[in-house]
């Protein structure tokens, strides 16, 4: 039978386990969706996950950009697509609608393209969130068509994030200033450093329809935002005046 001294020896061992490994997960936490995959024609309720601040500094705003799809890359099962997104998906272009909360930030808004889809979103201000709690960012996922007569069996959207930590210029950005969750070779300041492509987050939408019976097993589509694209949409502005990156 165990005595007091070594029950509370136990405890005090079993906590200190219980707190490293939370620390390890929060530290490694990439920001992410918190429903990444989803049936085609299904609508729902989602949320950016932001993980962690920058080592110690706490995230003061965050930056989403969704691919257009206008001028995007899309592979299929890994080979490089040269015809449209619309060959594999009906409806995309304004499908992703930003959920008002003040729960983090105090200010936010959507970023929209020219013919005024939302392409991403941003929140920032008010209230910090702490760098080692989660935070939730809601938006709305909004029902994905995939094209019937292609043979895509999922079409994977990669999402780019920029977690703010301090307000620089793009040649501030360093791992106190900013978390970058953002592909690693596009050429544009926003890219992530980092030897694997392992930053964006991502939504997977999966058929719920039969394939064509020529398809067999199917194709995955993968779809992802272009440099232009990046460089016009990941940039915070309110009132048409750029407020991050400087």
């Amino acid at each position: 039978m165990l005595t007091m001294k070594q029950l509370n020896l136990s405890i005090t061992s079993a906590l200190t386990i219980a707190v490293l490994a939370s620390t390890a997960q929060t530290a490694s936490a990439h920001t992410r969706l918190e429903t990444a995959t989803v049936n085609e024609n299904t609508r729902i309720t989602n949320n950016v996950v932001i993980g962690h601040g920058c080592g110690e500094n706490n995230v003061i705003g965050t930056s989403v950009v969704f691919p257009d799809g206008v001028d995007s890359t899309i592979t299929v099962d890994g080979s490089p697509h040269a015809g449209a997104l619309t060959d594999f998906v009906q409806n995309w272009g304004n499908l992703m609608q930003q959920n008002y909360s003040r729960a983090i930030f105090t200010f936010q808004d959507e970023k929209t393209d020219s013919k005024s889809n939302v392409v991403g979103f941003w929140a920032g201000g008010g209230s910090s969130l702490p760098h080692n709690l989660n935070g939730y960012i809601p938006f709305r996922s909004g029902a994905v068509v995939i094209e019937p007569s292609s043979c895509a069996k999922s079409v994977k959207f990669y999402i780019s994030i920029a977690d703010i930590c301090e307000i620089t210029d793009t040649a501030g950005f360093n791992d106190n200033t900013v978390n970058l969750w953002t592909h690693n070779a596009l050429g544009t300041a926003y890219d992530r450093k980092s030897t694997t492509d392992d930053g964006p987050a991502s939504l997977i939408v999966t058929r719920a329809s039969a394939l064509p019976t020529s398809c067999g097993a199917g194709m995955a589509v993968e779809v992802k935002p272009s440099a232009a694209q990046i460089n016009r949409d990941m940039p915070i502005k309110v009132n048409g005046s750029q407020v991050w990156p400087k």
